[in-house]
This record gives structure tokens, C-alpha cells and sequence, in this order.
């Protein structure tokens, strides 16, 4: 019988680059996540590794949810990852810029759930995660490029270290999300007052809640599952854009609403 894998080598390497805002450097092979699932092993345990410094896990990101992010990256799946409590600002907040290696903003839609979403017989989709959704909002992600060359780390590695994930913005939820059509929402980033990008909902796997459903799917397979007020960023309608120091970063969507941080 092979012997089972053990997260923790994994998770302690990584926690030391990420608290001493290094990049990630490659795992020895004796440590290393083999697959997706070692990875997200990998990643549960940098969580309880981190908490002491950056505050327990409050909800989760998804990311590579758009065609053109997965031909980026070289993958043909989306990837999960968890979002710390110390990486969370206020509409309005700010983040420093120097506390990062390379740090890019993502245009995002937001579930905040209120109710468990278990494993269901036969998976999930939009429809069965619909009603455990309390409220929409619009989204900043802060994500910092800490991997150099991507294929050299593997993704196993990139979903360990919470897939870029780093930061988070939410705004104030939607009146009536029900009465959106969330594919159809259509969304727009600037920076320093220029338009950077837009995108529309039906980016992220057709629909956000498909999102929502792949990683509730994701996260049983692994023996957990989202949880009654926890928050899901559920992809980017614009491709990554790069931040520096004295940027103002606005995301709007048409009908949902705006939301915005700084960078010092």
C-alpha cells in the first residue's frame, strides 16, 4: 500500500514565502502535491497554517473559470482556492502595494451564502445552489503573481498556495439579486480613471452559479463544503490587471452595483 500523503511539509514551505512575501519557490519532490486533490490537501492545511498571522479562512475564490484564463495558465479546469480574513478591505479600503510580489486586480461577482451547501447525489448546478445564495454583490480579488515560471511549480502547487488569491473587496449587495440575470450582467474595471476592460456573467462557465456549483462539486470530493456565510468570489469578467502603488481601482456592474479600493 503506498503511504498516504502528508500536507504539511507543503504547507509549512509555503506559509514561510508567503509570510515573508517571497515567491514560491518549487517544492522538493518527497513534498510536493502529486494531483489536484493532494493540492487542495496542501491548501486546507496552509489555511490552518496561516490563521495565526492572516486570520482564519471567511470564504473562497474560483479561478480559471474563462477559456482564455485556462489557455494562460495551461490548464483545462477551474482551481479553488481559500480567501483569509487578513486579506479582507472594505469598499473603499486600501492595500499597500509593496506587500506584494506582483499584484493584479480581477472584476468579480460575489455569493454570500446563507445556507450549507452538502454533496447532492449527481452533483450540483445553478439551480440547486440557487437557493442557498443569500445575496449578490459586486467584487475586487487582489491577486498577486508569486509563481514565476507556472509550469515549473505544477498546478497541484498553484491550488496549494489558494491559486494567487491574496486580497478581497466586497460591495454592497444587490436590492433583488433574483430579478438579475446574472450572465447577462456586464462589468467594467478602471484604474486611475481609465477603462481597463469589461466583461459580461456568462463568462464564468456560463453562468456564476455554475461556478458556485463546480466548486461546491469540488470541495465534497475533497470531504468539505461551503458553509452558511461564507463568500465566494465566483470569477472574473476582465483578465487580470496589474496595480502600483497610487492606483484607484473602481469595478462596476450595470445593475448590481460599485465597488472600490486604493493602492498606497
Amino acid at each position: 500500500m503506498a503511504p498516504s500523503f502528508d500536507p504539511n511539509p507543503a504547507a509549512a514551505a509555503i506559509a514561510a514565502d508567503r509570510l515573508g512575501r517571497r515567491p514560491i519557490a518549487p517544492l522538493p519532490p518527497a513534498v510536493r502535491p502529486g494531483d489536484v486533490g493532494q493540492g487542495y490537501q496542501v491548501q486546507f492545511a496552509l489555511h490552518r497554517v496561516l490563521a495565526p498571522k492572516l486570520g482564519p479562512r471567511r470564504g473562497w475564490k474560483i479561478g480559471a473559470t474563462t477559456k482564455v484564463m485556462q489557455q494562460w495558465l495551461a490548464i483545462d479546469h477551474p482551481c479553488g482556492g481559500g480567501v483569509l480574513e487578513g486579506g479582507l478591505r472594505p469598499d473603499g479600503g486600501s492595500f499597500a502595494a509593496a506587500d506584494y510580489i506582483k499584484p493584479m486586480v480581477e472584476t468579480e461577482i460575489v455569493a454570500r451564502l446563507w445556507a450549507d451547501l452538502p454533496p447532492r447525489a449527481g452533483g450540483h448546478d445553478a439551480g440547486s445552489v440557487a437557493d442557498a445564495v443569500g445575496s449578490i454583490h459586486p467584487g475586487i480579488e487582489l491577486v498577486d503573481d508569486r509563481y514565476g515560471d507556472f509550469a515549473q511549480l505544477g498546478v497541484p502547487t498553484l491550488i496549494a498556495d489558494d491559486f494567487f488569491q491574496t486580497g478581497a473587496v466586497i460591495g454592497a449587495p444587490a436590492a433583488d439579486w433574483r430579478a438579475l440575470d446574472l450572465p447577462a450582467l456586464r462589468g467594467r474595471v478602471t484604474i486611475g480613471g481609465i477603462e481597463r476592460g469589461e466583461g459580461v456573467g456568462a463568462a464564468m462557465m456560463g453562468h456564476p452559479l455554475t461556478a458556485l456549483a463546480w466548486l461546491a462539486d469540488t470541495l465534497a470530493a475533497q470531504g468539505t463544503m461551503l458553509r452558511a456565510g461564507e463568500f465566494v468570489f465566483l470569477g472574473s469578467v476582465v483578465a487580470p490587471q496589474p496595480v502600483v502603488a497610487g492606483d484607484r481601482v473602481e469595478v462596476a456592474f450595470d445593475g448590481l452595483g460599485r465597488v472600490g479600493v486604493s493602492f498606497t
